[in-house]
């Protein structure tokens, strides 16, 4: 990215959410804060580290998730939860919400919804560890599409970097010849939009004041709206999913809701503040790493030696990337944006 937008978009390019899931709203915190003492960026390092770890788990979870209850039900029960507790937590922060905040949070809410929409289903139709590394994907795909649709300048080391990650997803995809699951495809889907979402969301919050927590609750409310919305398409089906949801599927849901939600939409606006956007990007890109182990240990996945390169690779494309990033140079113009 040629603005500061990016490094700042960067926080959550891994993925999430769902995931993840993130919020464009905390991608687009703030700079440190000066003067953070060492002791402090590692505790923050740390409660990043967890959002990693808690993210990598999601895609276990809403593939297990998949054997009881449909996408769109899925997606109303764990956003409503999320953004609920998001909104009792911060209950001041939600007075002085504008008009255009909400905007943004619909307009962001829309894209969120597809991104997660397109996750939720792709993961019940591929691995769990692939979904988790085929997402990551988004990092190289927002310096191509800032170049094509924003005339932006780009480092001449990204094209490389792009192209051995594409390397590295055929790897992880063609492990079966040239066949390739439909959940692949799906991810894929995904991965492009959240990069979509990213550049967008820095062009449009470029110089406007805007408090990222509400614009981000927003968010999170038009996906559980959007589940909804679809959930009544065929009420009755949606009913007796819900009200037939074994003991132990509440609480992956809740548990989705409450820490693979509030918790790291929370903590990456906290780390945000105190640390460095790209120190944080960083610590996130672990999260398909986390997604393969959870993948194997708890779905009992197997990865050839010819996956586990291309998921290797793809990682070590999305890490570089970063730190090329990190060591352009940054325009003076930056959101102005509010906790």
């Amino acid at each position: 990215m040629s603005t500061p937008d990016r490094a700042k978009a960067s926080l959550a390019a891994a993925r999430a959410d769902v995931i993840d899931e993130v919020g464009p709203g905390a991608r687009a915190a703030g700079a440190p804060t000066p003067g953070t003492r060492p002791a402090r960026n590692w505790l923050t390092d740390v409660g990043v580290l967890g959002v990693a770890v808690v993210w990598g788990s999601t895609y276990v979870a809403m593939q297990w998730s998949g054997r009881f209850i449909s996408v769109p039900a899925f997606l109303f029960l764990r956003f409503a939860i999320g953004a609920l507790a998001i909104m009792l937590l911060s209950l001041r922060v939600w007075r002085g919400v504008t008009r255009e905040e909400v905007s943004l949070g619909v307009l962001f809410g829309c894209l969120l919804f597809g991104i997660l929409f397109l996750e939720t289903l792709g993961v019940r139709y591929t691995l769990a560890s692939n979904a988790g590394f085929l997402i990551s994907l988004s990092v190289m795909l927002v310096p191509l599409i800032e170049r094509i649709f924003l005339r932006a300048r780009v480092a001449r080391s990204i094209y490389p970097l792009a192209l051995l990650s594409l390397a590295g997803c055929a790897l992880l995809t063609l492990d079966r010849g040239l066949s390739v699951r439909s959940g692949d495809l799906i991810i894929l889907a995904a991965a492009v939009i959240r990069a979509s979402q990213i550049v967008l969301f820095g062009s449009r919050a470029k110089g406007r004041e805007v408090s990222l927590l509400r614009v981000t609750g927003i968010e999170l409310w038009v996906v559980a709206f959007g589940g909804l919305l679809l959930s009544l398409a065929q009420p009755r089906q949606s009913w007796h999913e819900v009200t037939h949801l074994p003991g132990n599927a509440w609480l992956v849901i809740g548990y989705l809701g409450v820490a693979g939600t509030a918790f790291a939409f929370l903590t990456q606006l906290h780390a945000a503040r105190v640390s460095s956007p790209t120190r944080v990007g960083l610590v996130l890109s672990t999260e398909p790493f986390f997604a393969a182990v959870f993948a194997v240990v708890l779905l009992s996945e197997h990865l050839s030696a010819i996956q586990l390169i291309g998921g290797g690779v793809v990682l070590l494309s999305a890490y570089l990337g970063r730190w090329v990033d990190a060591r352009r140079p940054q325009s003076p113009s930056a959101p102005e944006v509010m906790e």
